[in-house]
């Protein structure tokens, strides 16, 4: 009997010492992402090598939101950053394990879990934003050509009121079926 017991005990044990793999469910990911406060300190945390003070990272924040420089914020906007921090966005990323929060030291660390929100977090535009630009381009180029046509501008006054309509009308369609299956 003793045997079994210390047996179950040595499964359990090693059980809880094997490391697993972070995991947040979308409606988590979606909760932490969905401020752009929390991005910003992913963000800052992420320039800084995962470790940072309380105090740089409101500086940091604050100075984004004003669109100033550090050195030119008011000790308002400094601690209404804070305290936004220190009493919201900062305990619900600890809470879903993403940041380790130490509040009587103002440290801040990421955790493995952050790393599931890097490609949420990426800066860079993607290359259906880069499509859609050039859609968009494409776009006002044909209606520039229609406007002209239709204002009479030499050239293009030869095709009639009813073929810029068509041409119009054929152009409208292309551009919105590319944006719906954004090819």
């Amino acid at each position: 009997m003793e045997l079994q017991s210390i047996q179950a005990e040595t499964n359990s044990e090693s059980a809880e010492t094997q490391p697993t793999e972070p995991t947040l469910t979308k409606d988590e990911l979606f909760e932490i992402l969905k401020n752009q406060r929390r991005r910003d300190a992913l963000h800052f945390l992420k320039e800084n090598e995962g470790t940072v003070k309380l105090s740089d990272m409101s500086e940091y924040i604050a100075a984004k939101e004003n669109g100033i420089d550090i050195k030119a914020l008011s000790s308002s906007q400094r601690k209404r950053v804070y305290i936004g921090l220190y009493q919201c966005h900062l305990p619900k990323m600890a809470s879903f394990g993403v940041i380790d929060f130490d509040k009587d030291r103002g440290t801040i660390a990421l955790r493995p879990a952050a790393k599931l929100l890097d490609s949420y977090l990426n800066d860079e535009p993607s290359v259906d934003d880069s499509n859609r630009e050039f859609r968009m381009g494409a776009a006002a180029v044909v209606a520039l050509f229609v406007a002209a046509g239709l204002a009479g501008a030499p050239v293009l006054s030869a095709l009639p009121a009813a073929g810029w309509a068509i041409v119009s009308t054929i152009s409208l369609l292309v551009f919105a079926a590319s944006e719906a299956l954004e090819i």
